[in-house]
C-alpha cells in the first residue's frame, strides 16, 4: 500500500523537477536569441524545452509550452533586430518556429499513442490471467498485475530477468521443446507446473504466441496463463470418484448376479420404470425391451396375478413400503419363485418414485420344501418311535374297553338266556358295550393319526381339550413313572390354530421328558400342566409344562433345543428340536426357565385363533 501511495507523489515530484529545467533553457534560450547578435537560429533550442514538457505526458502542458516558444522566438527576433531585417535572419526565425511546431506536432502524437498503450496496458493489468512478454533472449520485457498474484514476483522484480528464472517449471515438457514449437508453427497450449516465489507448486493452463517483426523474423513472445491446480484437484478427486463409482457398480452387477437380486425403479403414476441386468435376467427378457407392468404381469403366474397388482395398486396409493412374495410362469414352463420389496424413495408433484429389490428365491423355496419335507418325515419317526415308547400304555387303552365289551357280551347272554328274557338289562349292556367300543375305536383312531404319514392340516383346536386326550393317552406310561398330573387350565379354553396331531406330538414329548427327568427323584413327583393367556406374547395362548426333576444346568439351556443334544444315554437329541420345529412352523415359540422351587418348566405359545368357526 506504501508503494502504491508514493508512486503519484514520485511523479509529482519528477514532473516539478523537469519543468523547472525546462523553464531554465526556455529563460536561457531566450536571453541569448534576444541579447546576443549571434547569426545564428538560437531559437531552435526551443524544441529541447518542448520535448522535456512533452516527457511529462501533459498534453495541455505541451500544447502551452509550444506556444510559449514561439511566442519567445518571435519576441526575440523582434528585440535583436532593427527595421533592417535581412532575409537570412527571417529565414532563420522561420526554421526555429518550424522546429518548434513539428516537435511539438509530433510529441502530441506520441503522447496519444503512448496513452492508448498505457490503456491497453492497463487493461491487461486488469485481467486475472497472467499475461508476460519476454524478447528471444527470454528477457521479461512486460509481466502484468496477474502474474505477480499468479507467481508471487513483482513487475519490477520480474521485468528484465530471464522468464525461466521467474517462471521454474517442473512440467516434463521441456522449454527447449515449447521454444521449437513456437518457432514452428508461431503457437503453443499446454498445461505446466510451475514453483511460485514461494516455493509453492501450481499448475497451469498457458497459451503463448511468437510476435514477428516486418521481415518475419521472431522479436518476442506472450504468453497468458490462467491457474488451474484447483480445477485439477476436483477433476483428480472427480476422477476418483467415478473410478470409485465403476468399482461400485462393478461390485453392485458382481452381487446382484451372486444373490440374484435384481434392482427395479419406478416413477408413479407415469409408470416410467428402470430394470438392472439381473432384473432383465430373473423376468427372462431381453435387454432393449422396455419394462413396464404389462411386462411384470406378463410373466406373473396365473394364480398370483392378484398379488403383483395389488402390489402395484398399494404404490399408486402411496403406500411407503412394499412387500410380496409371488411365482413367475417363464416361456418355457418353468416357475420361478421372486420376492420384491420396494420404498417410496421420494415424493414429488409429478408423482411418486419407488426403488426396490427383486430377490430370485426359487432355490430358496424348494430348500424350504425339501427342509419342511424332512422335518415332516423325521416328526413321522419320532411320532412312531413314541408309540413304541408307549406301546404298554397303548395296549392297556385298547385292552381294557375290549375287555368290558367282553364283559358286557356275557352279561347280556345271560340276561337274554333266562327264561324270562330281561330285554332291558340286554340293551342296557349292549349300550356298554357300544359305548366301550367307542372308545376303543378313538383310541385306535388317535394312534393311527399318530402313526399316518401326512401333511400338516392346520384347525382350529381347543387347547384344553387337546391337552385332556394327550394326558389320557400317555396315563399308564406316566403311572408307571409314579408321576402325579396336576393342571391348572385357563377358562374359558384358549383356542389356537394348528395341526391336532402334532399338537399332540409336542405335548407327549414334553410329558415323556418330564417324567423321564423325574425318575431319579426319591420326593413326590409331580407334572404340572397349565394353559393361561400369553403376558409377553400379545393375542397367544400359553402352554406351561413343569416337573419336579433336578432342572437344567445353564449349559444345557442354551442348547437344549438344537438337534442332536441330548442328556439321555440313549436318546436321538431329536425330540426338543423337533418340537420347536413345529412350534415355530405355527408362528409360535419354546424356551425353558428354571423356575425358584425347583425342576424345570417349558413353555411354549401359539397364536390365538379368536372367532373362528372351524371345527375342533
Amino acid at each position: 500500500m506504501d508503494t502504491i501511495q508514493s508512486a503519484p507523489r514520485a511523479v509529482r515530484r519528477d514532473t516539478r523537477i523537469v519543468s523547472m529545467l525546462a523553464a531554465a533553457i526556455a529563460l536561457a534560450v531566450f536571453l541569448i536569441d534576444a541579447l546576443t547578435p549571434l547569426d545564428i537560429a538560437i531559437a531552435v533550442l526551443y524544441v529541447v524545452v518542448v520535448l522535456l514538457i512533452a516527457s511529462t505526458g501533459n498534453r495541455a502542458a505541451t500544447v502551452t509550452t509550444a506556444w510559449g516558444c514561439v511566442i519567445l522566438t518571435l519576441i526575440g527576433f523582434i528585440l535583436s533586430h532593427d527595421e533592417n531585417v535581412s532575409g537570412g535572419a527571417l529565414a532563420r526565425c522561420a526554421v526555429s518556429l518550424l522546429a518548434i511546431g513539428t516537435t511539438a506536432v509530433l510529441s502530441l502524437r506520441i503522447q496519444a499513442t503512448t496513452t492508448k498503450t498505457q490503456e491497453q496496458l492497463e487493461l491487461l493489468n486488469l485481467a486475472h490471467d497472467a499475461i508476460v512478454a519476454h524478447d528471444m533472449n527470454d528477457r521479461i520485457t512486460f509481466w502484468n498485475r496477474g502474474a505477480e498474484a499468479l507467481y508471487g514476483y513483482t513487475a519490477r522484480e520480474a521485468i528484465g530477468q530471464p522468464v525461466q528464472r521467474m517462471t521454474q517449471s517442473n512440467s516434463p515438457v521441456p522449454h527447449a521443446q515449447i521454444r521449437a514449437e513456437l518457432l514452428r508453427s508461431g503457437r503453443w497450449d499446454g498445461e505446466i507446473t510451475r514453483v511460485r516465489h514461494d516455493g509453492g507448486e501450481i499448475v497451469i493452463a498457458s497459451r503463448a504466441a511468437l510476435l514477428r517483426d516486418a521481415k518475419g523474423m521472431p522479436r518476442a513472445v506472450l504468453a497468458t496463463s490462467n491457474d488451474i491446480t484447483q480445477r485439477k484437484r476436483m477433476e483428480a478427486e472427480l476422477q476418483r470418484q467415478r473410478d470409485a463409482l465403476k468399482r461400485s457398480e462393478a461390485f453392485l452387477l458382481d452381487a446382484q448376479r451372486l444373490s440374484l437380486t435384481g434392482t427395479i425403479a419406478t416413477r408413479l403414476p407415469a409408470g416410467t420404470m428402470w430394470w438392472s441386468g439381473e432384473a432383465y435376467r430373473i423376468f427372462d427378457y431381453p435387454r432393449d425391451m422396455t419394462p413396464s407392468i404389462d411386462a411384470i404381469l406378463a410373466r406373473a403366474h396365473p394364480d398370483d396375478i392378484g398379488i403383483v397388482r395389488g402390489a402395484h395398486e398399494a404404490a399408486l396409493n402411496g403406500a411407503c413400503d412394499i412387500d410380496v412374495e409371488h411365482r413367475l410362469l417363464l416361456p418355457d414352463g418353468s416357475v420361478k419363485h421372486v420376492h420384491f420389496v420396494a420404498h417410496r424413495a421420494s415424493g414429488e408433484s409429478d408423482g411418486d418414485e419407488y426403488v426396490g429389490a427383486l430377490m430370485d428365491v426359487t432355490e430358496t423355496k424348494l430348500a424350504q420344501e425339501a427342509l419342511a419335507r424332512s422335518t415332516a418325515e423325521l416328526a413321522h419317526v419320532t411320532r412312531v418311535t413314541m408309540l413304541g415308547e408307549l406301546a404298554a400304555s397303548i395296549a392297556h387303552e385298547v385292552t381294557q374297553p375290549l375287555a368290558a365289551i367282553v364283559t358286557s357280551g356275557d352279561a347280556g347272554l345271560r340276561w337274554l338266556n333266562r327264561a324270562q328274557p330281561e330285554i332291558a338289562e340286554a340293551q342296557q349292556s349292549i349300550t356298554q358295550m357300544i359305548r366301550d367300543a367307542r372308545r376303543a375305536s378313538e383310541v385306535i383312531a388317535r394312534i393311527r393319526a399318530m402313526a399316518r404319514k401326512r401333511d400338516s392340516q392346520p384347525a382350529t383346536l381347543d387347547v384344553n381339550e387337546i391337552i385332556g386326550e394327550t394326558i389320557e393317552l400317555v396315563r399308564r406310561e406316566l403311572g408307571r413313572h409314579r408321576v402325579d398330573v396336576r393342571t391348572d387350565l385357563a377358562t374359558p379354553p384358549p383356542t389356537v390354530r394348528c395341526d391336532r396331531v402334532q399338537l399332540q406330538q409336542v405335548l407327549i414329548n414334553l410329558m415323556m421328558n418330564a417324567a423321564q427327568a423325574m425318575s431319579g427323584v426319591n420326593g413326590p413327583r409331580v407334572l404340572r400342566i397349565a394353559t393361561r393367556e400369553s403376558a409377553s406374547d400379545a393375542g397367544c395362548a400359553e402352554i406351561a409344562v413343569q416337573d419336579s426333576g433336578t432342572g437344567i444346568s445353564e449349559d444345557n439351556a442354551r442348547r437344549l433345543f438344537d438337534a442332536f443334544f441330548t442328556t439321555k444315554a440313549e436318546g436321538m437329541g431329536m425330540g426338543l428340536s423337533i418340537c420347536r420345529s413345529i412350534i415355530e412352523a405355527h408362528g409360535g415359540r419354546i424356551w425353558a426357565e428354571s423356575p425358584d422351587e425347583g425342576g424345570a418348566r417349558l413353555l411354549f405359545v401359539l397364536p390365538e385363533n379368536e372367532g373362528s368357526d372351524d371345527e375342533h
